[in-house]
C-alpha cells in the first residue's frame, strides 16, 4: 500500500490488488483515489508534475475593442460653406431732392406702391418761386431791349444804303445787336434754370416701384445728395458678404434655405473691389416673391480637382507644416495603423490629403488621442455633421 506522497520502486502489471493512493491530503477533505495496480505506472508522471501544488490560474482575458468613429477618406468634388444673406431688389433707387430748401409735404410711406412721376415729398416753394420769378423778368427785359436795338440796326443799315450813315455808325449798332441777343440767350438759360429748380421741389417716383425707406420728415432741411426716400424696383437677387478668397464666380450652382423652404440658386456677379474686413459682395439669383430685407441662408459649393481627397482636420496628429498623422483602421477592420501624410489646401474645417491615404481607408476621427497604434478598435461611422 501506498500512502503520503511516497511512490512504489516498481510494480507489476500483472499485479491485480488494489492500492490506495493519497494526493495532497487536506487537514478538512482528505481525497483517496482507488487506482488499480495495471494504471500507477500511467499515473506516476502526473504525481511527479503536480505533487501538492494549487490549481493553475487561468489565463488573463484580452482587452475588449475600444469604439471609436471613423470617416471613410473619399474625393470631394466640392465643399459646401454657409452664409448669410439679404434679398435686395435688382432695380433700387436712391432719391434725394436736387436743390436744397425746406421740405413742406411728405406724401407716402414706406410700403406705398408708386408709379414712375408720382410726386413723393415737396419742398416751400417761396424761393425757388423768387427766383423763376426774377427769371422770367430778366429775360422779358432782355427782348425789349434786343427788339429795340434791331430796330435802330434796320434804320441805319437803310441810312447807310443811302449814304445818311457812316460805317462807323454801322458797325456801332451791330455790335451791340450782338450783345443785345446775348443778353437775350442768357436770360432764357436763367429762366430755364429757374423753372427746372421750381419743378425739382416736387420729387418724383422715377420708375414703378415700393418705396423701402423714407429719410425726410416736414420741416426738415433738405438738398442735393441728403437722401429722402429708398424705392425698390423690379426683380430681386440676393446680397451676400464672403471672404475675399472664397471661391465665386458666375453661374456657380447655391443652395438658398429659408425656413422651411430649400431652393436651388446660382451666383449672378461677384464684386470686383472688397469690402471692409476683405469681404467680397456675392449676387445670388433669388424667386421674386421672396420680400426684399428677408434673410436667406447660402451654401456655396466651392469647386475643387476631382481627385482631390479629403478628411476632417481634426483627424490629424502631430502636423508639421505639409505633414501629419492619423490613425487608420487595418485591412481586419479593427488593427489601428498610424499613417504618415502630405497635407495640402485647408477648406473649412476640412483638409486635402495629397500622398498617404487612399480612397477607402476608413480614418478615426473621435478618441483618437487616447488609442495607441496596434490596438483594437471597433469602428462606427460618424454621423453627418456629428460633432464627437
Amino acid at each position: 500500500m501506498l500512502t503520503g506522497n511516497s511512490a512504489p520502486a516498481a510494480l507489476s502489471t500483472t499485479t491485480q490488488k488494489e492500492f490506495i493512493v493519497q494526493k495532497c491530503p487536506s487537514p478538512r477533505h482528505p481525497l483517496r483515489i482507488l487506482i488499480r495496480a495495471a494504471l500507477v505506472p500511467a499515473l506516476l508522471p502526473l504525481f511527479s508534475l503536480t505533487g501538492c501544488s494549487e490549481p493553475a490560474a487561468t489565463g488573463v482575458h484580452a482587452e475588449p475593442p475600444r469604439p471609436a468613429y471613423v470617416v471613410t477618406v473619399t474625393p470631394k468634388a466640392g465643399a459646401e460653406l454657409e452664409f448669410v444673406g439679404e434679398v435686395r431688389a435688382v432695380q433700387r433707387a436712391e432719391l434725394s431732392f436736387a436743390v436744397a430748401g425746406q421740405v413742406a409735404t411728405v406724401l407716402v410711406e414706406p410700403g406705398d406702391h408708386v408709379r414712375p412721376g408720382q410726386v413723393l415729398a415737396t419742398l416751400h416753394p417761396q424761393q425757388v418761386a423768387a427766383q423763376t420769378a426774377t427769371a422770367r423778368s430778366d429775360l422779358a427785359r432782355a427782348e425789349a431791349q434786343l427788339a429795340e436795338v434791331r430796330q435802330r440796326h434796320d434804320r441805319i443799315v437803310a441810312a447807310r444804303a443811302s449814304g445818311a450813315a457812316s460805317a462807323a455808325e454801322l458797325h456801332a449798332v451791330q455790335a451791340e445787336l450782338g450783345s443785345a441777343e446775348a443778353t437775350l440767350r442768357s436770360a432764357h438759360a436763367q429762366r430755364d434754370a429757374a423753372d427746372w429748380s421750381l419743378e425739382q421741389a416736387r420729387l418724383r417716383a422715377p420708375m414703378d416701384g415700393t418705396v423701402s425707406a423714407r429719410h425726410v420728415e416736414p420741416g426738415q432741411g433738405t438738398g442735393p445728395g441728403a437722401p429722402a426716400f429708398t424705392l425698390d424696383g423690379a426683380g430681386r437677387e440676393l446680397s451676400v458678404l464672403v471672404p475675399g478668397d472664397q471661391p465665386a464666380k458666375a453661374g456657380q450652382p447655391a443652395l438658398l434655405r429659408s425656413g422651411d423652404v430649400r431652393l436651388d440658386g446660382k451666383v449672378l456677379r461677384v464684386a470686383s473691389r472688397l469690402e471692409a474686413g476683405g469681404l467680397r459682395r456675392v449676387f445670388l439669383s433669388v424667386p421674386e416673391r421672396a420680400d426684399v430685407g428677408s434673410a436667406w441662408r447660402v451654401s456655396l459649393t466651392a469647386n475643387l480637382p476631382s481627385a482631390a481627397l479629403q478628411i476632417p482636420l481634426r483627424a490629424v496628429q502631430q502636423s508639421q507644416q505639409d505633414r501629419g498623422h492619423v490613425l487608420r483602421v487595418g485591412a481586419d477592420g479593427h488593427t489601428v495603423e498610424q499613417v504618415t501624410v502630405r497635407l495640402g489646401a485647408l477648406h473649412g474645417d476640412s483638409v486635402e490629403i495629397e500622398d498617404g491615404l487612399r480612397q477607402g481607408d476608413r480614418v478615426i476621427v473621435a478618441g483618437a488621442l487616447s488609442i495607441q497604434p496596434g490596438s483594437k478598435v471597433a469602428p462606427f461611422a460618424l454621423p453627418r455633421g456629428g460633432q464627437q
